[in-house]
């Protein structure tokens, strides 16, 4: 029942009378600070920011015939048999022994598709997605301060930054 009398919707929430004393302060949502608020500014997404999505070619024209009776997989320099272990195919049993077989065979054939490090890591194909743009709109910050990064950890940031860079996420 709400304070008119009417019953309520379970939709909101009102006070009883007898939680309304003096002293007592009730807070619904987490408190945020006026510098972390975001503000959405209305408009319209902009044509250029639009992630265009195509299919040059068929990709199953491409995909290598499968044999019904796959072969043992040897052990590459991107795909040893520590990080096909470290896979755990098959943990729970679900699979048959050539079922199984057959998924680390076609795992070997397109290990060039994993990343076990960051280094492996890339983007996607531009013939298949249009980079993305994250639009913002021309303002002036309310401070110019760089990150503060703690000596203790600063030598770990630096070597995280350089894998950014040498795997072009940077």
């Amino acid at each position: 029942m709400t304070q008119e009398g009417q019953e309520s919707d379970g939709l909101f929430w009102t006070p009883d009378d007898n939680l309304n004393h003096v002293g007592d302060a009730d807070s619904f949502t987490m408190y945020k600070r006026v510098d972390k608020k975001v503000r959405p500014v209305p408009g319209v997404f902009p044509q250029e920011a639009q992630v265009v999505r195509q299919i040059p070619s068929d990709p199953l024209a491409t995909l290598i015939p499968l044999s019904p009776n796959p072969p043992e997989v040897v052990s590459t320099k991107k795909l040893t048999a520590d990080r096909l272990e470290s896979l755990k195919i098959n943990s729970t049993g679900f699979l048959q022994p050539e079922e199984e077989k057959l998924f680390r065979h076609i795992l070997w054939l397109h290990q060039d598709a994993l990343a076990f490090e960051d280094t492996d890591r890339g983007t996607l194909k531009e013939s298949y997605f249009s980079p993305y743009i994250i639009p913002t709109i021309p303002h002036i910050p309310w401070e110019y301060k760089n990150i503060p990064i703690p000596p203790g950890i600063r030598s770990r940031v630096i070597d995280v930054l350089k894998l950014k860079i040498e795997a072009g996420v940077y």
